[in-house]
């Protein structure tokens, strides 16, 4: 997938990401890393709040196409880096040197709600209602 694509055009899976009391309505694209993701609904994850994001290491890798990765992100992406799962909500303008990354979703709310979710979080992704 090449990122300069606004992804419009791919098939989105509407999902809400819970944390404590708090639902982020949130989108799954369908691609490889994302149809794995959604094959295992409810999908939970430990984050840690950094800069830009809030990222996670995978307990099980998540499966994606080499020629989706790209450089970058767009600021509301749900990516894989690595072996990292990651929810970037800052630094777009800046990420190109940032290599390797899977966009496989995107977050469909006010990124400030994000932003504020705490140190540690531990996220569930279910199917929305």
């Amino acid at each position: 997938m090449n990122r300069e694509s606004d992804n419009s055009n791919i098939k989105k899976t509407p999902v809400i990401l819970t944390v404590g009391e708090k639902k982020i309505r949130a989108v799954i694209y369908d691609n490889k890393t994302g149809r794995d993701v959604l094959s295992r609904l409810p999908y939970t994850i430990t984050l840690n709040r950094y800069e830009m994001d809030y990222c996670g290491t995978l307990k099980e890798p998540l499966a994606y196409d080499e020629k989706e990765k790209h450089n970058g992100w767009k600021n509301g992406d749900i990516d894989l880096a690595g072996n990292y799962f990651s929810i970037l909500f800052d630094g777009e303008e800046k990420s190109q040197s940032y290599t390797d990354m899977i966009t496989f979703g995107r977050i469909e709310e006010d990124l400030s709600i994000v932003k504020g979710l705490g140190g540690t979080i531990k996220v569930t992704i279910t199917p929305a209602d």
